[in-house]
């Protein structure tokens, strides 16, 4: 079996201090909360897509409007 150096120990240590964090310290949302902020990046995330897509689409007719004048 290999032994354990010093270091080797207070990963062990930083781990099982992380595991006590999470577990007793950390306030966790609820389910509704949770189902809440989904919703909220998801339609940001449409809006975002929306707004890159028009603008793209743009550069798009512009470059296009440009380039067809040469």
């Amino acid at each position: 079996m290999p032994v354990l150096n010093e270091n080797d120990m207070k990963v062990v240590q930083y781990f099982k201090d992380s595991f006590v964090e999470f577990k007793d310290h950390v306030t966790w949302p609820s389910f509704s909360d949770l189902q809440r902020d989904t919703i909220i990046v998801a339609i940001a995330t449409v809006l975002l897509a929306i707004f890159l897509y028009a603008v793209d689409t743009l550069f798009t007719q512009v470059l296009n409007f440009i380039y067809g004048a040469f």
